[in-house]
């Protein structure tokens, strides 16, 4: 890598730094940014304190002894959105959040092999806030339900004076709300809730309920992403199947043994991830669906996955074999093979790059969240699903780099790209396509609006398909890889434990040391190859 590149890259990674230093702390010290932002909680209790506290609090409702089998993070995310978005986080910190925390633990506790009990607990005072019984028992009427559900709320310390009850809907006759008179966030009102079946309490919880205006909205959000998700799905078919076709037609111009590395990598990565989600999985239901059988179906979840991953690595596979010859078609070589004598040159000045680079996109990442965030009103709620709290092995987790680096890089950098200058005869087209089908994949994150996040991730692939045409495909590997490394890392430390600080700094520098190992092997490989010995 030259002086001069290497300065250029070197000041645009120092820009990147201060960016995204001045984009992220500079705003929490605001008084602004802690009316309209809530963190993920970090838990002041161990999920095994909060085992141990429900135990205690339904063995003493229970006859049936029931032990704790499973403690997952859950959020409202709801709820989360509705404060953030109408700037009501500071008073929902002070008036509520002890009561109907946003983030909480959900425990299982299992009774007969099967999960007879949901609760839920505060996760930095540890008081049970919430709990559910297994039942398909019949409602009662009305008169009896009211009767049975006021004296739970009595002996619970709930002044039935300051409530009035509202009748139960045909949706859920054995559910029984009662709403605060005077209580409220926003147009947001405090309720207790209590279900009844079969002449017994089954289930208690208290909860804002959000103004039905902001659930619709929600609703015409999560539909548009799950629209743009289904559109990635059928525009990178279409690219799988033009991969095979175009696979078929060049076959005696493709080394088909190349990606297989990649390939192996992701696939064994990605699988070993879905099995550390069980947890995850969990937490996937929403508003509406029985909880009880988000528990059950985690299993068959990570089956699921399974198949779902490997149909992704074939696809990246036959991203990088068809690419091969459109691009020596284009005149353009920018993946160096093993056999060639640059190539672990290559791969480390692509790591090299791949830092400078990195560090740049982090602090444009951050900008454009800012920019979003101040001017488009841009707002995001916890994921339980991605959350470190609900892994087997939150260690585990910054690998996750890998597979996003090489699978996306593959099929919408190298191949992506290659097809639609083919097809467009114009090299920006070419990158902005491809970077607008793997947007349209990100929308499912929960940051609303999702357009937003669409126009975010364009962006950024345009930019990484322009890395990809300055210096190749070891330099926007190396750089995605690494982007997502920091990112997951910093999560992993954020953890706070001297093991998981350390775990993540290893990380930070696995692919340095991925370079190296590949650079050291492919310099024994020269040295013992007699053609090309003198060049070592």
């Amino acid at each position: 890598m030259g002086q001069q590149h290497l300065f250029r890259l070197g000041t645009l990674a120092v820009i990147g730094i201060i960016l995204f230093v001045v984009t992220n702390w500079w705003p929490q010290m605001t008084e602004k940014n802690e009316n309209r932002v809530i963190v993920e909680t970090h838990p002041e209790i161990s999920k095994q304190a909060a085992a141990a506290a429900v135990e205690a609090y339904i063995g003493a409702l229970s006859s049936v002894p029931v032990q704790a089998t499973q403690v997952i993070y859950q959020s409202d995310q709801l709820l989360s959105g509705y404060v953030q978005k109408e700037r009501l986080v500071r008073e929902y910190n002070t008036s509520y959040k002890d009561r109907v925390p946003v983030d909480y633990y959900q425990v299982e506790l299992g009774s007969g092999g099967k999960t007879a009990y949901l609760a839920y607990v505060n996760m930095t005072s540890g008081e049970v806030i919430g709990w559910q019984k297994r039942s398909g028992a019949p409602a009662p009427n009305v008169r009896d339900g009211r009767r049975i559900a006021e004296t739970y709320l009595e002996k619970a310390g709930k002044p039935l004076e300051q409530y009035q009850m509202l009748l139960p809907n045909s949706a859920a006759p054995y559910q029984f709300a009662f709403e605060h008179r005077t209580a409220r966030l926003g147009e947001a009102k405090l309720r207790e809730i209590v279900e009844i079946r079969g002449g017994e309490v089954t289930a208690y919880r208290t909860e804002i309920r959000v103004p039905d205006s902001h659930s619709a909205w929600v609703q015409r959000q999560d539909r548009a992403s799950s629209s743009m998700t289904g559109l990635n799905m059928i525009l990178s078919a279409i690219m799988g199947l033009t991969a095979i076709v175009l696979m078929v037609i060049h076959r005696k111009r493709i080394a088909f043994v190349r990606g297989l590395w990649l390939t192996f990598t992701f696939l064994v990565i990605y699988w070993i991830n879905n099995f550390n989600m069980v947890p995850a999985f969990k937490t996937l239901g929403s508003p509406g669906n029985d909880p009880f059988l988000a528990a059950d179906s985690s299993f068959g979840m990570v089956m699921l996955m399974n198949v779902v991953v490997a149909v992704m690595g074939v696809v990246g596979y036959f991203s990088l074999a068809a690419g091969q010859p459109l691009w020596r078609d284009l005149g353009m070589g920018n993946w160096t093979r093993w056999r060639e004598p640059s190539f672990g040159e290559d791969t480390f000045a692509g790591m090299k790059r791949g830092y400078l680079l990195a560090c740049l996109m982090l602090g444009l990442q951050s900008l454009l969240f800012f920019i979003a965030e101040n001017r488009f009103d841009m707002w995001s709620v916890n994921d339980p699903s991605g959350s470190m709290y609900n892994l087997l092995r939150p260690g585990l987790f910054p690998l996750m780099a890998w597979t996003a680096a090489i699978s996306e890089e593959a099929i919408y950098r190298f191949f992506g790209i290659a097809l639609f200058k083919k097809l467009l005869r114009s090299t920006f087209l070419a990158v902005l396509f491809p970077s607008m089908i793997w947007a349209f994949s990100h929308t499912q994150y929960p940051i609303y609006p999702v357009y937003t996040r669409f126009i975010e991730v364009t962006l950024l692939g345009i930019i990484l398909g322009y890395v990809f045409l300055k210096f190749g495909f070891a330099t926007v590997l190396f750089t995605h890889a690494i982007m997502d490394s920091l990112l997951m890392s910093f999560s992993l430390m954020n953890l706070g434990s001297p093991a998981y600080i350390t775990l993540g700094l290893f990380y930070i520098v696995l692919p340095a040391i991925v370079a190296w190992i590949i650079w050291r092997l492919h310099r024994a490989a020269l040295r013992r190859r007699p053609d090309t010995a003198s060049l070592t």
